[in-house]
């Protein structure tokens, strides 16, 4: 209806201007205006006699329209239009030919991908040169899209455009046409990455193919697990699975061909994502390839997405921890009693008995804390973590206490404050060098906050899904385990929380509930609080058999040094998401100061015997090293970072990874047209579906982009333009004949 009235449609009107190519003066249109309002006021004033203000106002505002547009119409209004010139401008076809893409039945993504391309020039289109394009990783030109098969192992949508409009800055380039899932490996478009490809200022039109909701199908989206465990450890592993309907499967784990774990796991009803944790016990020394994966469900067909691996190193050391205490308690005897068996922790404990005097146990040498604390950072930064029991901050000089931050910030141990009539608060521990440290403002000295007084134990939110906190893997279980613990002896407030802190426990007291224990993360390290010196009570009144007790101090003291990174050490990232293995290496010494003058090699092993030397080049920061590889084949690879001094080896750090190449595609594969309609906002073009497509060549052939000329026409012969006219006469003579005395 809008083109049979104006004679073109709304978009040519948006997109074009319009003009006045009628040869006349400038001067012209306001002496006929003004000539014509003259005219008609003067004949209606020598009617004023007959009739009423507002009839003549009605007449003459009629007449004064119909000589407005009879003037509009002698000025030929015409719309200006800039066109691609014919013969001169390119339009980049771009096809995902990504493995995703390979999708669906019986047509898959990726032939409806092809068809849409095919589609996108009509024969009336301008006489344009077609580039096509394959989009992976990154693009490749091809000469035609016969050849073409989904077949790329990742997806990088800024990389590839970036190319192609790189490729194409000193050409004509009028549009770009992509046609793709949206699916993207490589973490979707930065708004950085939008920004470069907009700057180009060459519209990208895309096209969405596939389904956004794939009912048949589950995805094991995510395994978040922590990459290095002590031996005897239980992890907790947090799988997350996608879905888009109800179903119900199970969850299995498998170190190498032995099974681990079974879960049961119901999916919600609604679409969206169900997440699980599941306990891992790692028992042995060295690396373990740990395999989860989910059953499929009816109709499923993708089953390369229903599987994740995932490489945790169990470290084959052990760890060192200084708990420092300063009086005689059933707290440091039942803790030391806890922990005695553990043959991956040496607890050294230095108990003052006088002023000046201490006594010393779980000691290596007798050399060992013979002067009482540490007194250099040396000493100090030895052990993996540090416990300070009821002793006052006084007790240590400035200089030590400086220590203990930077053993916290810089080395990247765990610090945890246990409660006690002369610790925390009372200690003045919160007016102490290492205040800022702690997770909590503590109460001044003026303050008692320390009571002897027995108090319940409960779990909070952020509690429940901690692992050192398990007595059982099942939560309801758990929540009980802790409920039915005996009450502990004693509890000491904390004061104000800092924003970082994280509530773990609770204490159930006659003032309602305090934060018990509590951690929040300090520069490399971590800090806690257990405000409590009493969790005695619970080997004293629970039967023989009953190892709660020992269970949480071993896991709330394995937790305190998992986290604590060796002086040297190797990082290997990549994995399954990333066509390179990216290799960082740190050395220090061992007061954890950085080491520079040396030259570092990286020996990178595969699994099947394949090994090669990777050379490591300095970082921006003292003491680190970095280098790439690009693996060839998946599986697990170990790697050797050998520090040399005048060709001499002086340290050597190990690590591996598993690497997955190719897989990633399989995963987060459902159409995702919010990346792409992003991405055609942001360069001026448009987002279509496959089942309509009739726009995009008019948005080809009048691209603002390329070698452009400007196309005139006229609209002053538009029908609306007549219609106008006759009911602008037919209006003023239909209110002549009502009121017949004008």
């Amino acid at each position: 209806m809008f083109e049979a009235l104006f004679k073109y449609s709304r978009a040519d009107y948006a997109r074009s201007e319009l003009v006045f190519s009628g040869d006349w003066p400038v001067w012209m249109p306001y002496v006929l205006a003004i000539a014509a309002i003259i005219g008609i006021t003067t004949l209606l004033y020598y009617r004023r006699g007959n009739a009423r203000w507002y009839q003549l106002a009605a007449i003459g505002s009629l007449q004064l329209g119909m000589v407005a547009l009879v003037v509009w119409v002698l000025l030929q209004p015409t719309l200006a239009t800039d066109r691609l010139r014919e013969g001169e401008n390119t339009i980049a076809l771009v096809l995902d030919s990504s493995a995703s893409m390979s999708y669906g039945a019986p047509e898959s993504r990726f032939q409806n991908a092809l068809q849409s391309l095919s589609g996108a020039l009509q024969d009336d289109a301008p006489n344009l040169s077609v580039r096509h394009y394959e989009l992976g990783t990154s693009a490749r030109s091809v000469e035609s899209f016969v050849a073409s098969a989904p077949t790329a192992e990742g997806t990088s949508v800024a990389t590839s455009l970036t190319g192609i409009l790189e490729e194409a800055r000193f050409s004509p380039l009028a549009a770009v046409v992509l046609s793709s899932d949206g699916a993207d490996t490589s973490g979707g478009i930065s708004s950085d990455e939008m920004a470069e490809i907009a700057a180009f200022g060459v519209p990208v039109h895309t096209i969405g193919v596939g389904r956004e909701v794939i009912p048949e199908d589950i995805e094991l989206a995510d395994v978040t697990i922590p990459d290095k465990a002590l031996p005897g450890s239980t992890v907790s592993a947090r799988v997350t699975v996608l879905h888009d309907a109800p179903a119900s499967t199970n969850v299995k784990v498998y170190d190498g061909d032995e099974l681990l774990q079974l879960i049961p796991l119901e999916l919600a009803s609604e679409a969206g994502t169900t997440t699980a944790w599941i306990d891992v016990e790692l028992a042995e020394a060295g690396p373990h390839q740990l395999n989860f994966s989910v059953d499929a469900v009816s109709g499923e067909s993708e089953f390369r997405n229903n599987t994740r691996s995932t490489l945790v190193n169990v470290a084959n050391q052990e760890y060192r921890i200084l708990y420092f205490e300063g009086e005689p308690r059933w707290e440091y005897k039942f803790m030391r009693r806890a922990v005695g068996g553990d043959e991956d922790i040496s607890l050294a404990t230095l108990l003052r008995v006088s002023p000046n005097k201490f006594y010393r146990q779980g000691i290596a040498n007798p050399e060992q804390l013979q002067d009482g604390f540490p007194a250099s950072r040396d000493e100090l930064f030895a052990y993996d973590a540090l416990i300070i029991g009821s002793v006052e901050a006084a007790s240590l000089s400035g200089e030590q206490q400086e220590i203990i931050r930077d053993f916290v910030s810089e080395r990247g141990g765990s610090l945890l404050m246990l409660a006690g009539p002369n610790g925390l608060g009372n200690g003045g521990w919160g007016q102490s060098l290492i205040a800022d440290v702690l997770p909590a403002r503590l109460p001044p000295t003026s303050i008692d906050s320390f009571h002897r007084k027995k108090a319940g134990v409960s779990l909070t939110s952020q509690g429940v899904s901690n692992q050192m906190l398990r007595f059982d893997s099942d939560t309801d279980l758990n929540n009980q385990a802790w409920r039915e613990l005996p009450e502990i002896a004693d509890y000491q407030l904390t004061g104000n929380l800092k924003p970082a802190a994280v509530t773990l426990l609770n204490a159930e007291t006659d003032v309602g509930q305090i934060p018990l224990l509590i951690g929040q993360p300090f520069g490399n390290g971590n800090a806690y609080i257990l405000a409590t010196g009493g969790t005695w009570r619970w080997q004293m009144s629970l039967p023989v058999e009953d190892q709660k007790h020992e269970t949480f101090w071993r896991q709330l003291l394995r937790a305190l040094v998992a986290t604590a990174p060796e002086n040297v050490s190797l990082v290997a990232d990549g994995g399954s998401d990333s066509g390179t293995i990216a290799l960082r290496a740190e050395f220090r010494d061992e007061a954890f100061r950085p080491v520079d003058d040396i030259g570092v090699t990286t020996i990178a092993s595969h699994e099947n015997g394949e090994s090669f030397s990777v050379l490591m080049q300095p970082g921006d920061e003292p003491g680190v090293f970095s280098g790439e590889i690009e693996p060839t084949i998946s599986g697990t690879w170990f790697f050797e970072a050998v520090a040399e001094r005048n060709g001499e080896p002086v340290a050597v750090s190990r690590s591996s990874i598993l690497h997955d190449s190719g897989q990633s595609e399989f995963y987060g594969f459902r159409k995702n047209p919010g990346l792409l309609q992003r991405l055609s906002e942001a360069t001026g073009g448009r987002y279509f579906e496959t089942d309509d497509l009739s726009a995009l060549p008019d948005l080809l052939r009048y691209s603002s982009s390329g070698i452009t000329e400007t196309e005139y026409r006229s609209v002053w012969d538009a029908p609306i333009v007549f219609l106008l006219l006759l009911m602008l006469k037919a209006g003023e003579w239909l209110l002549r004949r009502r009121w017949s005395s004008i």
